[in-house]
């Protein structure tokens, strides 16, 4: 799985969600090995991007990176911005490994949109 899905926020929704249904014991245990993946994955994630985000955003006069009052978003130069997308683009294209689901393992009891079950896509399978 790429890490732009664990960088998906829908995914984590639809895993919370999936968690809250009454799944078969070995099935529910195999869910929480796979949110504990895909936590400690988004967790790496967001500190490398919040670290590239210091590294290229606009900087004041103290050295500390700007930020722009109406949007709360980090202010950029052009080349600053260039070089943290190119950055980002790069980084969320790396494969990671997430354990699956088997459809077949979920049961019959469980309630799950058309959304959610695009959102697990790679998880189920």
């Amino acid at each position: 799985m790429q890490l732009a899905r664990v960088a998906d926020e829908r995914l984590h929704k639809a895993l919370e969600k999936l968690s809250k249904e009454p799944l078969p014991l070995k099935t529910a245990f195999k869910l929480k090995g796979i949110i504990k993946t895909v936590k400690e994955e988004h967790e790496k994630y967001e500190s490398v991007r919040l670290e590239a985000l210091r590294k290229h955003g606009s900087k004041d006069a103290d050295g500390n990176v700007q930020i722009d009052e109406a949007t709360g978003n980090v202010k950029f130069e052009k080349e600053g911005l260039m070089a943290f997308a190119e950055e980002i683009n790069e980084l969320v294209k790396l494969e990671i490994d997430v354990p699956t689901i088997n459809v077949d393992d979920l049961g019959n009891n469980i309630q799950i949109t058309t959304e959610d079950l695009e959102a697990l896509e790679g998880v189920i399978v």
